[in-house]
Parts: C-alpha cells; sequence; structure tokens
C-alpha cells in the first residue's frame, strides 16, 4: 500500500469515530431527559402524618373511642360575655375524648349553634389510653347580638376520625339570652364587662353629644383639650353639665327593666344599650349611667362607672391622669338638677361601706380588650330636628 492513500484511511477512520461518539451523547442526552422527566413528574408523596401516628399500623377500632359532652353554664349562652375573657363564665360545651386503644386516633371535632354561630373545627391526635378535654365555644354570628330575648337553639356537635369516618354526632338544646343581659357572676365577678354597654360610637349617643354642645358657650367640647384661659377641670365639670343637660331635655325618666329569664336570674340583669336609653327616654339607674358614659368616652374622656348595692351611679376622671372623679347620680333626671345629681352621688359614696362600692374604670376596661358591644342598630339620618 501507498504512502499516498494513507491520508484517506484515517480521515475515514476520524469521521467513524466522531459519529460514534455524536451518537453515544444523543443517546447519552435522551436518556437524560427522560431520567429527569419522570423525575418531574413523579407525584409528590404525601405530608407525613403526626409523629405519634407514624407506628400505628392501621386505625383503632371506633368502639375503643369513648366521647362525654357536657353543658357547664347549662346551655346558657350570654353574648355580652362570649369571647371576653370573663372571669366567672364557662365554655358552652365541654367534649371528652377517651382513647382506650393501644393506638393513637387523629379526630376532626366540629361545633356550632345552629343559626347562630359559625363552626368551629379543631384537630387533635387523642395517644394511646389517653383522656383529652375541649372547650366548644362556636363564635357567634353579629345577628346574635341583635337577639332582644332569650331563645331556643341547638347545638350540633360532630367528631370524624378520617381513617374510618364519622364516629360521633350529637345535638343539645341551649339558650341564647339576649345581648342586654349581663351575668354578674359571682359576687360581681364579671363587673368589668359592664364597659361592653358604653357604646361611644353609637348614632344616637352621637346626637346627644351634638345636642350637649349646643349648650356650652363657643359651642366647642373639647374633652381634655383645654381651652384657654379655664381650668381643666372647670373645663371637664362644664362639659358634663352640658352632656347632663341634653339628657335631662331628652325627658329621660325612671324605669325598673332588670328581669331576665334562665337558669341565674340572681346573678343576671338586664342592662340597656345607650340607644335603646335615648330612643326610649326612660332608663333605670345603670341604663342612664352608661349613656352617659359612652358621651364622656366619645369626647376622649374616662368615665367610670360605680356599683353600691342596690344601685348604681357614673362619673367621669377630672383630666386624663386625676385620681379626683365628678361623681353624677343621675336618677333625679328629668326634674333635678346637675347639682342634686353631684350631692345625691356623694351621699351614696359617704354612706356605702368602701368595701361595697364597686367602680368599674372604662379606661382601665379598654387596656384589658373589654370593647364596646358589636351591635348593630338602624342608622338614622342626623338632622336639626333629632337634635
Amino acid at each position: 500500500m501507498s504512502d499516498s492513500k494513507k491520508p484517506g484511511r484515517v480521515a475515514r477512520a476520524l469521521a467513524w469515530v466522531f459519529l460514534l461518539t455524536t451518537i453515544s451523547l444523543g443517546g447519552a442526552l435522551a436518556w437524560s431527559w427522560m431520567f429527569f422527566t419522570r423525575l418531574a413528574l413523579k407525584p409528590l408523596p404525601d405530608p407525613p402524618l403526626p409523629a405519634r401516628m407514624q407506628a400505628s399500623s392501621g386505625p383503632a377500632s371506633p368502639l375503643q373511642i369513648q366521647y362525654q359532652l357536657n353543658m357547664p353554664g347549662r346551655g346558657e349562652i350570654f353574648p355580652a360575655l362570649a369571647g371576653a375573657q370573663a372571669a366567672d363564665y364557662w365554655p358552652l360545651a365541654t367534649l371528652s375524648i377517651a382513647n382506650t386503644a393501644t393506638k393513637p386516633v387523629l379526630q376532626v371535632i366540629t361545633a356550632e349553634v345552629r343559626d347562630w354561630s359559625a363552626q368551629l373545627r379543631l384537630t387533635a391526635v387523642i395517644g394511646p389510653h389517653e383522656v383529652r378535654t375541649f372547650n366548644l365555644d362556636p363564635e357567634l354570628l353579629p345577628r346574635a347580638y341583635d337577639n332582644g330575648e332569650i331563645r331556643p337553639a341547638t347545638l350540633v356537635v360532630e367528631v370524624q376520625d378520617p381513617a374510618t369516618g364519622r364516629t360521633f354526632a350529637q345535638q343539645r338544646p341551649v339558650f341564647l339570652h339576649s345581648a342586654s343581659d349581663l351575668f354578674w357572676g359571682r359576687k360581681f365577678a364579671n363587673a368589668q364587662l359592664l364597659a361592653r354597654w358604653v357604646t361611644p360610637h353609637d348614632d344616637r349617643v352621637l346626637q346627644l353629644v351634638s345636642s350637649a354642645e349646643r349648650l356650652v358657650p363657643g359651642r366647642h367640647l373639647r374633652g381634655y383639650n383645654p381651652y384657654p384661659g379655664i381650668k381643666l377641670d372647670a373645663q371637664v365639670r362644664a362639659e358634663a353639665r352640658a352632656v347632663f343637660e341634653a339628657m335631662r331635655r331628652s325627658g329621660i325618666s325612671y324605669v325598673s327593666s332588670i328581669y331576665t329569664f334562665g337558669n341565674y336570674p340572681d346573678e343576671t340583669q338586664r342592662i340597656r344599650l345607650p340607644h335603646e336609653t335615648l330612643e326610649l327616654s326612660n332608663a333605670n339607674c345603670i341604663d342612664v349611667s352608661v349613656a352617659f358614659a359612652s358621651a364622656m368616652e366619645n369626647l376622649g374622656m374616662k368615665p367610670v362607672v360605680v356599683i353600691v348595692p342596690g344601685h348604681a351611679f357614673t362619673g367621669v376622671r377630672l383630666g386624663p391622669n386625676s385620681q379626683e372623679i365628678l361623681y353624677l347620680d343621675l336618677t333625679v333626671l328629668p326634674r333635678g338638677t346637675f347639682a342634686a345629681a353631684v350631692a345625691r352621688a356623694e351621699a351614696w359614696l359617704k354612706k356605702t361601706p368602701q368595701s361595697e362600692v364597686l367602680t368599674v374604670d372604662i379606661g382601665a376596661a379598654r387596656s384589658l380588650g373589654v370593647y364596646p358591644m358589636p351591635v348593630a342598630t338602624e342608622k338614622q339620618p342626623i338632622t336639626a330636628a333629632s337634635l
């Protein structure tokens, strides 16, 4: 073979090498693409069960799960106390779940007061031979706060085990109180909840403040913002007098309206919200006190409501940090004077032992998260004729 033919053979050999290399790389790329595509399309595994459930080899028998539904407050619901962390109140219901099996169980609990609450939903793992108790307090719907009388309702409680389906369902009769019913509790433990009746942004309270504004010089109600040339305590007294006079001119008179129904009549009282008092122009001692306190708080001042045995009256601090309080007994309305209201309140304080005087400081209650009642009232246009 001549030397002239060697370059041709080398070229052909190199061509075959490149061809085989290209085919190999193409095959490798195709295989890699197919591998990663299958990996990307592979479904993700389900999230792991709680650690206490992983050792279980199968669901426990429903016969090994026991339920006990209790009603600590005899099924009575007080909307004003719901969600307010009252010192002496109860959950609507308690549910105890006992797992007698050797395996943990997953339980999904739901509870609602039909037509009056949202659905409460809890998920829990009950360990082997464990008993757990759950408080069931479904959140009330806004319409529950518009209810004016005690009403029968139905509590529906259900428990499901995702592994076996529904295992427990029970209904209990309950009673929904009016939002105006306050359960005082033992020894007035829930007295701070009275601050829920102080509603400074209610339309009727706004009208009352507007009426009072017309009775002060310059038509200015400045709250604790000092007016030039006037001492703050004198200014507060003048503004309290204006609100008192506006209430007197509205014709508010005394009426006893405290009766409630249910299993706790001795610890429960019907208290009118300010819009009811100002619309009907009659009230008892505590009704008129929270109405006045609402106007004071609307002006940015710090009112109080004082409770003594068999009676209640109101007051307002003479400065934002003042320990001095102007007290008023508004049961002198509609004919009594501002001076008579002050004198009657002072007389109650003088004759009542200090240990029997309970002061509800509205500002302090607000700092504890006790806010006005979420009661919807019909919006009325504020006109000159209504003032």
